[in-house]
């Protein structure tokens, strides 16, 4: 059984790159995994394309420069999994 599964992991850039491959990695591990980005185009797809694999996954649009939206999606993510 792998580590991750279950556990929640937040990921900020998560609309390409290695955020993407990360969260995409993630999530066939078992990870619930709450995705963030500016773009929010991007991040409907990734989560599409997770759930489609049998993965859980959500996503805030947040810009990381920003302290209250990193807080608003650290709610976000205790909110919607519990931890």
């Amino acid at each position: 059984m792998s580590r991750l599964k279950d556990q929640v992991m937040v990921i900020t850039g998560a609309s390409s790159g290695i955020g993407e491959a990360t969260a995409i990695a993630a999530a066939e591990k078992g990870a619930k995994v709450v995705l963030s980005a500016r773009r929010e185009d991007r991040l409907i797809q990734l989560v599409d394309k997770i759930k489609q694999a049998g993965g859980t996954a959500v996503y805030m649009k947040t810009d990381v420069t920003s302290q209250r939206q990193v807080q608003e999606l650290a709610d976000y993510a205790v909110s919607t999994f519990g931890t």
